[in-house]
Order: C-alpha cells, then structure tokens, then sequence
C-alpha cells in the first residue's frame, strides 16, 4: 500500500487531530501511550528500512537506541545543550556508531548480519553495566519543569519527520535500489547496482531512527534503569510493529505500531505478564497466514467483498 491523494489528505487530518487531542480529551495516561506508540513508530521506521527495504535483517537496534538516549542525556542533563539541538546529536551518535560497524557488517548476509548486529547490542549492555551508575536521573530543576505536552509533541513531531523522510526515500532512486537489493541482490549487482552503498544508507537512516527514539525516551522518562538503554525489547518490539503491519511498505510500521501498543496495553492490564504468551501467538498467527501484514490484507479483504456482492447479484 503506497500514498496517494487520498492518502495525504488522511495523513494531514489525522495529523492534526493528534496536534488537537491532547489539549482537549488528553489525559496523562493516554499521553504516556502516545510518547510510547510515537517512539516505537520512529523505530519501526527505522528497522523497515534496513529490513523491509534493505532486506537486512538487524538485530542490533538496541545498541543504537542506548548510545542515543545515553547522548542526549549527558548533553542535554549534564552539559546543557538545549533540547533542540541534544534530540539531532542523538541521532547522529547513532550515525557514528553504526558507521563504525558498518564496513565489516554489511559484508555479512542473512544471518550472519543478524547475529553481528545482535552481539553488538549485547557487548554495549554489558559495557554499560560496568562503566554507569545503576540508574540515571534528570537534574532536579527539569524535575520541577516537567510536563507531558513537550514530550508528546516532541515525539509527534520527530515520527511526522521521520514519516516523510522514509516516504521520500523510498519514491527516489535510492528506494528503488534498496528494493532491487532486497528482491535479489546478485542481480542488482550485474545491473551495477552500488551494493555496499545502499545497503549503508539503509544502516544510516535506521541507526539515526533509533538514535532519535533514544533521545526522545531519554527527555520522556525521568529516571532509567540499568537495563534500560540497550534492552533487547528495542530491538524486537520494533521488529514485529513493522513484521506485523508489514514490512516492505510505508503504512506498516504505523499500523504494527499502533496494534502493538493497543494489544500490549490491554493484554497486560487484564492478563499480567502471561500476555507476552498470547501476543506471541498472535504474531506467529498473522506471519503465517498474513506474510504482507495487516497492510497486505486490505487488498484481500477488498477482493472478497467484492466478490460476496457479486455473488448476492448473481
């Protein structure tokens, strides 16, 4: 599923009813559901890229994500950047890091980068560990300052971005190479296709995606755990937003997203912790029966409502 007329005028409405919202039916607890569901939307963006598009399959999104929140705290905390200009530097330290990487990575495939993206998160939580206190906190003037609405708009703002951007990446010539990549890259290849190329643009844009989210978690929560910054679920909950919406398409990762906020929010209110068991299921569920995701299935269920009304004519 691609934009439109259509399409651009819903985005617009919807756009501006989340501007709207909080100012008149927001509530703390759905303002705190809407930081997660934006933060998570920047990084399903992020993992379609390389994934959907690239057809790199990163398991390393949480080492992006930590170095980014890390970056923004101690600029904005400790050294007293202002937010606007600690939130890009996020990203761009995720940048740095993934260019470090990049060279010797991209030369794996399939698995391989998957298991070296996944062992590069792991190092880095187990570095962190050792080298950082247990918990990081906000200096006590943020503390008497802070408020919902900043985080939520800035989380707004940074998804919109990122929205755009993937969509003109994805209608330009850049887009069209990472698609020839994913489909079959020995064949891009011949066609002279820049592989490694390609491929590190979709590294780039993913690991500024997860820096930024870093960054925004990082102004959003007033204290961090130890275990937080380069968690796992930054690297899997993303993941299946974007498998679950379906990867490959611009809407996907919105739509995973959401489902994947509106599930676990009521799955772990009624049922605690064995929610993680029944949402296990029900991605297993939609990857089998719906490989294109919650995207890919609108066009089936257009064609068998078309043909129940014919069959009713008939």
């Amino acid at each position: 599923m691609e934009y439109g007329g259509k399409g651009f005028v819903v985005s617009g409405i919807v756009v501006a009813v989340l501007i709207v919202f909080p100012l008149t039916l927001g509530t703390e607890h759905t303002l705190n559901l809407f930081v997660m569901l934006f933060i998570t939307i920047i990084l399903a963006h992020g993992w379609n890229m390389l994934g959907g598009y690239g057809g790199q399959i990163s398991l390393g999104n949480a080492a992006f994500f930590g170095v980014g929140l890390l970056s923004f705290h101690f600029l904005a905390w400790n050294a007293g950047l202002p937010v606007y200009i600690a939130l890009p530097a996020s990203g761009v330290s995720g940048v740095v890091l993934a260019s470090f990487i990049g060279i010797p990575a991209l030369r794996l495939k399939g698995i391989y980068f998957a298991i070296g993206t996944l062992a590069l998160a792991e190092a880095l939580r187990i570095t962190y560990g050792n080298l950082f206190p247990a918990t990081l906190y906000i200096p006590t003037v943020q503390i008497t300052t802070y408020t919902l609405l900043s985080r939520y708009y800035m989380g707004l703002a940074t998804a919109v971005f990122i929205q755009g951007a993937a969509y003109c990446i994805i209608k330009s010539k850049i887009g069209l190479a990472m698609k020839a990549i994913r489909d079959d890259d020995e064949a891009a290849d011949t066609l002279g296709v820049n592989l490694f190329k390609y491929k590190f643009l979709a590294l780039v844009f993913n690991s500024f995606c997860c820096g930024l989210a870093g960054g925004i978690y990082a102004y959003y929560q007033t204290s961090i755990y130890l275990t937080v910054p380069f968690s796992p679920q930054w690297t899997f909950e993303p993941l299946v937003a974007a498998a679950v919406g379906g990867a490959g398409t611009l809407l996907g990762p919105v739509i995973g997203s959401v489902f994947l906020i509106i599930l676990t929010e009521t799955f772990a209110l009624y049922l605690g912790k064995g929610y993680l068991i029944i949402f296990g299921a029900l991605f297993i569920f939609v990857v089998l029966f719906f490989p294109g995701g919650l995207v890919g299935t609108w066009p089936r269920v257009g064609m068998f409502l078309g043909f129940r009304r014919r069959a009713t004519k008939d």
